[in-house]
């Protein structure tokens, strides 16, 4: 808070969060008219306060610009074993078949285009890795996007998602598209382009985000006035304390803190 004067600054800070999330990326064994459908998209909801501090306030109090500074892609690579007969111990394999390639790009909208009418996205960072097999599989990097610098030119725009019946639905953006592919033929990762059925490969996903601290804000606590200091909860001439109520509040952050760990 400002010092001296008329009027004084009560919040004005950012939360710089760090968001880790998994999923599977499917081998492309559905098919919609024939072709499969191998590209992964992953969208992240702009619209949103993922502490929801104050959620009864009217108007969209409860939401914040959500931003994504910064996304990270790993994938893990794949050990799989060969089919033991009976009475034998399953054999790793390392064979090329274990290989594969991992394209990911962040989609982006040019800017005489209206992305809430445009359904094309334009690769704003394409990374290609190879992904070689192994006996000790450890996360590897595929992916990093620094979107503040990517999009800060303003040449080109997020991509957000076409969809829905107003401008309001319009918050889900698409942080990056992915795709695993054969890495000699370029085919789809898919049953019949390796030596067996394609298992699920694991993917992990951070994010760098920046969400504004609410300005309306909710907190219990309560003011209660008795007779006496002796006696803070007891109403000598009045009822009793009973309970703290969620009641409007101004917060702000000052350091993060790990004194519980």
């Amino acid at each position: 808070m400002n010092n001296g004067g008329n009027g004084s600054v009560t919040t004005k800070h950012e939360l710089g969060l760090s968001v880790v999330d998994f999923f599977n990326y499917q081998s492309a064994q559905s098919y919609a008219g024939g072709i499969p459908q191998y590209v992964h998209n992953y969208f992240w909801d702009v619209d949103q306060n993922l502490f929801d501090t104050y959620p009864t306030q009217p108007g969209s109090s409860s939401t914040t610009w959500c931003r994504v500074r910064k996304v990270e892609v790993w994938v893990m690579p794949q050990s799989r074993g060969n089919i033991p007969t009976a009475g034998t111990d399953p054999v790793i394999e390392t064979n090329a078949a274990q290989m594969i390639t991992v394209n990911v790009q962040c989609p982006g909208v040019v800017a005489n285009r209206d992305p809430l009418i445009a359904n094309t996205g334009n690769a704003m960072d394409t990374q290609v890795t190879n992904i070689l097999p192994t006996i000790n599989p450890k996360w590897k990097k595929v992916f990093t996007c620094d979107l503040q610098k990517t999009f800060q030119s303003g040449v080109a725009r997020p991509y957000f998602a076409k969809g829905g019946l107003t401008p309001a639905s319009y918050s889900n953006q698409c942080l990056f598209s992915m795709s695993v592919t054969d890495p000699v033929s370029g085919r789809p990762y898919q049953t019949g382009n390796f030596d067996d059925a394609e298992p699920d490969i694991r993917v992990k996903v951070k994010l760098s985000i920046d969400q504004p601290i609410a300005i309306l804000n909710r907190a219990k606590f309560s003011v209660f006035r008795n007779e006496d200091f002796a006696l803070p909860g007891t109403g000598q001439n009045g009822p009793n304390f009973y309970d703290s109520v969620p009641s409007y509040c101004q917060m702000d952050l000052i350091r993060a803190l790990d004194h519980m760990r």
